[in-house]
């Protein structure tokens, strides 16, 4: 079970890894008040990087700083970008980027991108032990995980029964049926899901990729229950009108609950706990060389992902 930590209103909770983006499948513990928020997770004696620790003095000073330490939380100095001063939130093995406003009043959390799509976050918290894990391989020896770079594109193996119970799932398809299949789970309210669709619609438009988007439930305890309704009425349409209506619900409403909707999403969601899902996107594809692949948030490199897919 994942551990949680609200910090005054700031909610913690570990993730494994810092691949990219997703929103994260909330503990089984019930929570109030959460707000989204993107999250890691690491050794509690990691060492930071280097970054200062922040003093009483300059917490004391400034609102958003105090708000954030308020439960105990140690605060780091990562520098500024873009003008926002950069706070590390460390609290046991649980910890988060903020950016500061300029005037101090307010925190967000979450990751920041550049115009170019380039992961910023990504960069500052690499000098961190174990917050980007990669899987090495000795020979002869079981992968295990390190602190390090991280892999292409995100990427990591699955075991061959992926593939099947992601094909076995309730699925709306767009794209050529002839082009490489590439699966996906998603969230229909989570902002990093809709973002993921975004960066695939082009592979899609060129022919060079179809899209099979499995609807989940994950932000219920965030948006009070919209999730599964969404998700619900997803899984009532056929298969090649699903992403479409997915795509379209800020200006079109989302068709009524079908009657087996409830099964239909009990299905997806029993795939996404069979295969350890960490929150949505999360992607899954046949390699060229016939293993599994599986890639969790927002892949750094979309194009060393999508050219792994089998054709």
């Amino acid at each position: 079970m994942r551990r949680t930590l609200l910090v005054s209103g700031l909610l913690l909770y570990p993730l494994s890894g810092f691949a990219e983006p997703s929103c994260a499948i909330p503990p089984s513990s019930p929570q109030t008040s959460v707000q989204p928020t993107a999250v890691l997770s690491l050794d509690p004696a990691v060492n930071v990087g280097g970054a200062p620790l922040i003093g009483a003095d300059r917490v004391a000073r400034i609102p958003a700083l105090k708000r954030i330490s308020s439960n105990g939380a140690s605060l780091y100095d990562l520098g500024t970008q873009h003008g926002m001063p950069t706070v590390f939130a460390k609290s046991g093995s649980t910890f988060q980027v903020f950016y500061l406003t300029p005037d101090g009043q307010a925190a967000v959390g979450g990751v920041m991108w550049d115009y170019t799509g380039h992961n910023i976050t990504r960069d500052q918290v690499t000098p961190i032990d174990g917050a980007i894990p990669t899987v090495t391989i000795a020979a002869g020896a079981s992968p295990s995980t390190r602190a390090g770079p991280a892999p292409t594109a995100g990427q990591q193996t699955q075991s061959p029964g992926a593939l099947a119970t992601v094909q076995n799932t309730v699925f709306g398809t767009t794209g050529s049926p002839t082009a490489p299949r590439l699966y996906m789970f998603i969230d229909p309210l989570c902002s990093f899901s809709v973002r993921a669709m975004d960066q695939l619609r082009p592979y899609v438009a060129s022919g060079k990729l179809q899209v099979a988007v499995i609807p989940l439930s994950v932000l219920d305890y965030e948006d009070q229950g919209r999730s599964t309704v969404a998700a619900k009425s997803l899984v009532s349409l056929p298969p090649e009108e699903m992403v479409e209506a997915w795509r379209n619900q800020m200006t079109s409403p989302l068709p009524a609950v079908g009657p087996e909707a409830s099964v239909q999403l009990a299905k997806n969601m029993a795939a996404a706990e069979a295969l350890g899902l960490r929150g949505t996107p999360t992607f899954i594809w046949e390699k060229a060389d016939s293993s599994v692949g599986r890639a969790d948030g927002i892949p750094n490199d979309m194009d060393a992902l999508i050219a792994s897919i089998r054709s």
